[in-house]
């Protein structure tokens, strides 16, 4: 029996051009509607695309079907000429394999079907096909990639979303996830749509009386604790076998949906609990695809597992579909903006832990992989559009949030590999990192993230996270309009500001000049410093510094952490921080003294981290308790009031 695994997309998710090759290719269109494409005359339609081809290696793997031969079905208003093609990933070129010479079947309505099976013995990893019309339009429909494979098993997937005072954005999803799923009796019995409402903002009408939808006023405990209800009620209910985590502010597609639940029924054994990972890409580049499956490296820093690829480029969508991590690969996670797997896995494993935002993907990751191996399956089509992180920094966020709960993840879920000594050093790069491009409310938030891991985990059984967050943003970097802030420049030039951002290969010099005098100051004031903290009763004042830099001189550089403009800064005085946009930004004041008192704060907090071991350990006895449904119920509770 053949079973409809994918179809190809031709209706963008969003209203843009742009991103119309993701989809399908063509010369022009006299048409494109929800369920029809119209082609004129002598034109052709190209669906070796990320929403339009079908990866033929990874059903194979994911089902263990070797003999899987998909079947193409194309209805056409007018006869058409088919050709199916095939990329492979040691190849730089699409290659025919195949070209229509029978004739198509008529329907009841009078329309063509094409109905052709894929040759045999293809070790492709992408199969395609283009539709050439000759001398009248076309319109096609029912396209689709069919198989004999069987359904294993049946799946129902809660698709949980939190949100917080996000209202369009969100709603505008349950409209969709209503519209293409919930009410369509296809594929509306394997469906159910739970949205945590952590601001308590949306009206009453948002489920529009929908059995399907399911809406939980909260109180703001961030995306953590917002999935953390969310699956805490899908396990409970006991009607979902899957639950699907998605982010409120994500563009999606209803075939993305649609391809995760064809995937999961027809997985073999093998990848019966295999966690989907849905693919990020870019909103301001929307053929960018960021990440699908994250990696924490040995050094603790998260990164994507595979390159960034463009995906209306053939060769990298048939690259990204042959990199698969191996079964052994350590410290994968799947983010949390898309990501599908067994509802049992929370009723062994338990709930995440109370992080508030940033890192509650990863510690659960880690958490299960003690368990298991943990298998991911991608696939492309399975996406969303989000923003990138790159482009809207939040320090709050990005050095808070990700060093304070890096701390507490590590603390609940340690990796035998890897030692505390080696997370400060990484802490002590960023520290400096931010000094050197004068950010010294960030070099403060780091040190306040230290200060919060050590309260240790009984001061976080409590809905402490919304507070500890608004404190960051108030010690953060406030960005104010260009012609707000004195000396700044009338406009910015954003292509030039981003090549200017990084200067890797740039020998940083040293803070003072290479003199004999500058030396001997360096060292009489090490030799003070010293003095200081032995002799803590007599006041010393370190010898002055020697400045090699122009106090007047002004550099332009990113906002954004992430950034190293080494080269720019050597001699400024003053750096203007500018946001993507270049329309924002923040004047900063090189300030030594300031830098110094905060490396030295660190320091202080760093000999107590690398010489804990009562916070590390209540910790790690508190995880069991803090994970359990018993906890979230009362946390939750508690945050209502």
């Amino acid at each position: 029996m053949l079973v409809d695994l994918s179809r190809p997309v031709w209706k963008p998710s969003l209203a843009s051009c742009a991103i119309l090759p993701l989809f399908v290719k063509s010369p022009s269109y006299s048409g494109v509607g929800e369920e029809s494409l119209t082609l004129g005359p002598h034109s052709f339609a190209d669906f070796m695309t990320y929403f339009g081809a079908f990866s033929l290696k990874k059903w194979r793997l994911y089902t263990g079907i070797e003999d899987l031969t998909p079947v193409l079905v194309v209805e056409s208003s007018a006869p058409v000429h088919i050709t199916l093609t095939e990329m492979i990933y040691r190849r730089l070129e699409k290659r025919v394999i195949h070209e229509v010479t029978v004739d198509p079947l008529r329907t009841q309505d009078g329309w063509y079907c094409y109905a052709i099976p894929y040759p045999e013995g293809l070790d492709a990893q992408l199969v395609a096909f283009t539709v050439t019309t000759g001398d009248v339009p076309a319109t096609l429909r029912n396209i689709s990639y069919c198989a004999d494979a069987p359904k294993r098993r049946d799946v129902r997937i809660e698709v949980v979303t939190t949100t917080y005072r996000k209202e369009q954005q969100v709603t505008n999803n349950i409209n969709m996830i209503r519209e293409e799923l919930l009410e369509k009796g296809e594929w509306g019995k394997h469906f159910h749509l739970t949205v945590v409402d952590n601001g308590r903002t949306l009206p009453d009408s948002v489920d529009a009386g929908s059995p399907s939808i399911t809406v939980i006023p909260n109180g703001n405990v961030g995306g953590a604790g917002g999935f953390a209800a969310g699956m805490l009620h899908a396990a409970e209910s006991g009607w979902a076998t899957h639950v699907l985590l998605m982010d409120d502010d994500v563009t999606v597609c209803p075939e993305a949906f649609k391809r995760s639940l064809r995937l999961l029924e027809c997985a073999s054994d093998e990848y019966a609990k295999a966690t989907i990972a849905g693919a990020m890409l870019s909103t301001a580049n929307f053929e960018m695809q960021q990440e699908d499956i994250g990696m924490i490296t040995p050094e603790r820093n998260l990164r994507p597992f595979k390159p960034r690829f463009i995906m209306d480029r053939e060769y990298d969508i048939t690259f990204n579909e042959e990199l698969i991590p191996a079964s052994h690969t350590e410290g994968l996670y799947s983010a949390w903006w898309y990501s599908c797997f067994p509802v049992e896995r929370v009723t062994e494993y338990g709930l995440p832990i109370p992080l508030f935002y940033r890192r509650d993907d990863v510690e659960y990751a880690t958490r299960l992989q003690e368990k298991e191996p943990l298998k991911f399956i991608t696939m492309n089509g399975v996406c969303v559009w989000h923003d990138a992180f790159d482009l809207r920094w939040n320090a709050a966020v990005e050095v808070y949030l990700a060093t304070r709960n890096m701390l507490i993840q590590e603390a609940f879920t340690p990796d035998s590999h890897y030692s505390m000594d080696a997370m400060i050093q990484l802490m002590r790069d960023n520290l400096i990192k931010h000094g050197r491009r004068f950010d010294y409310a960030s070099m403060e938030l780091i040190c306040d993230a230290i200060e919060d891991y050590l309260k240790g985990p009984d001061y976080y059984r409590h809905p402490v996270g919304e507070k500890l967050f608004q404190q960051a943003r108030v010690k953060a970097e406030k960005l104010e309009p260009l012609q707000q802030i004195p000396g700044a420049p009338d406009a910015i030039d954003i292509v030039e500001l981003e090549q200017n951002a990084n200067d890797e290969n740039v020998v940083v010099p040293p803070r003072d000049t290479d003199t004999a005098a500058a030396r001997r100051g360096d060292i009489v004031h090490r030799i003070l410093r010293k003095a200081k903290r032995t002799i803590r009763s007599e006041k010393v004042s370190p010898a002055p510094r020697q400045e090699n830099f122009d106090r007047n001189e002004l550099a332009i550089i990113p906002n954004d952490g992430w950034c190293r403009p080494w080269r720019i800064l050597q001699h400024a005085g003053k750096a203007l921080a500018v946001d993507t946009t270049g329309q924002r930004g923040a004047m900063r004041v090189r300030d030594e003294q300031r830098n110094e008192e905060l490396r030295n704060r660190f320091e202080h907090l760093a000999q107590i981290l690398s010489e804990d071991t009562a916070v590390l350990g209540a910790y790690r006895e508190s995880r069991e308790e803090m994970t359990s449904f018993e906890f979230w119920r009362r946390y939750l509770e508690e945050a209502k009031r």
